[in-house]
């Protein structure tokens, strides 16, 4: 990449390679609603479950990747985020369409909030995720720091 750091490429391709992680996470998830939620709640609300696991499990996987592999910038996290949801979109969409051989219409009903599906939800949070953890963790080390940088104990310099 053109003007970038080692750094930057070091982030970019932890975090590039870090969506398969997240691609693995929604298998074994979709894997779960079909053989154990869903036979149990029914299609409607295993799908709903499924969908906050889902949001749950890419919290705390985000979260564990930017302890590992920072975002240096705002910037950069919103960037990531957005390459996310679209290796995302286009996953589902083209192993959807070209694959399994399913119809748009198909595909799409995932996304009907009149239906009582929530998994618009997804795409949201994965866009949204690596900027909200990173200013989280970086509010998280500012608390932890005192005045000019120095770290407090937890119990707190009075």
């Amino acid at each position: 990449m053109k003007g970038t750091t080692p750094t930057t490429r070091t982030t970019w391709t932890a975090w590039l390679l870090g969506w398969f992680g997240m691609l693995a996470l929604a298998m074994l998830n979709g894997t779960l609603r079909a053989a154990v939620t869903q036979p149990l709640l029914g299609e409607t609300a295993a799908r709903a479950l499924a969908t906050l696991i889902l949001l749950a499990a890419l919290t705390g996987y985000t979260w564990w990747l930017h302890r590992r592999w920072p975002i240096p910038t705002a910037r950069q996290a919103g960037a990531i985020g957005l390459t996310w949801v679209a290796m995302t979109l286009t996953f589902e969409f083209g192993w959807g369409g070209l694959v399994e051989g399913l119809s748009w219409p198909t595909m799409l009903a995932d996304y009907d909030l009149t239906a009582g599906r929530i998994w618009v939800l997804v795409p949201i949070w994965t866009a949204m995720a690596p900027a909200v953890v990173r200013r989280i963790q970086a509010a998280r080390a500012e608390r932890s720091n005192g005045p000019r940088g120095h770290r407090m104990d937890r119990v707190g310099d009075r």
